[in-house]
């Protein structure tokens, strides 16, 4: 029996050293996991807070500008730039309410009769607010979608001589974009916003749009929170 109680010792000793060892691994891996969601910049259950953002636009409007009560100016629309700003909040639900606005230019077909060298500008300015929604992932790249409806003014010079002088209108929009995340609180994102502009006396009818989108994303998070 004596000679046996080495042999139990030892094997007893094995055991729980590869209980420990086990633990050791499992520890390790957790903390691996976190460390993976960090990077991915999102904290799980935690929104990342405020958030600023600035997009470079182009809308480009997809049906010509008929003033109201004529048929007789129409006109097409060409290539247009602008910019955009925006603040906000993310919750932890990848929700985010923001604040937005910005201004942008198209250039306007001369009408006939003019003379070709003439050409014509249509300005705007936007404020409103929008509803974002985040679909996070195990990666660096996460799509989004977004609503929102606000004001938009105009201001343009027919060729007769009467101005548009800060024409009022209602914008209601639609965006899908992807964020890539260059870290967990900044990332560039682009995409295409398409709205809907109506509510103008000034034009027989509303503008459709689609407005291409390139800028970045700045968050606040504060990790002691």
């Amino acid at each position: 029996m004596r000679s046996f109680l080495p042999v139990l010792l030892s094997v007893a000793a094995c055991a729980s050293a590869t209980r420990v060892s086990a633990q050791v691994v499992v520890v390790e891996e957790e903390d691996v996991s976190e460390e993976v969601i960090v990077e991915r910049g999102y904290v799980h259950g935690v929104g990342r807070g405020i958030q600023y953002g600035a997009h470079v636009i182009s809308p480009i409007y997809l049906m010509p500008m008929d003033r109201a009560g004529t048929l007789s100016d129409r006109l097409g629309y060409g290539p247009g730039a602008g910019l955009h700003g925006r603040i906000g909040w993310e919750f932890p639900s990848g929700f985010t309410v923001e604040v937005h606005g910005g201004f942008a230019f198209n250039a306007v077909d001369s009408v006939p009769g003019e003379p070709t060298d003439r050409s014509h500008v249509l300005s705007q300015a936007d404020v409103g607010l929008a509803l974002r929604y985040m679909f996070f992932n195990e990666t660096a790249v996460v799509p989004f979608v977004q609503v929102g409806a606000g004001g938009r003014w105009f201001w343009f010079h027919w060729p007769d001589g009467d101005d548009i002088d800060a024409a009022g209108a209602i914008a209601l929009t639609g965006a899908v974009g992807l964020q890539i995340e260059l870290s967990p609180y900044f990332g560039i994102e682009g995409g295409a916003l398409v709205d809907y502009t109506f509510g103008m006396d000034i034009f027989r009818e509303g503008f459709v749009s689609v407005t291409p989108f390139l800028g970045v994303t700045l968050y606040l998070y504060d990790e002691d929170d």
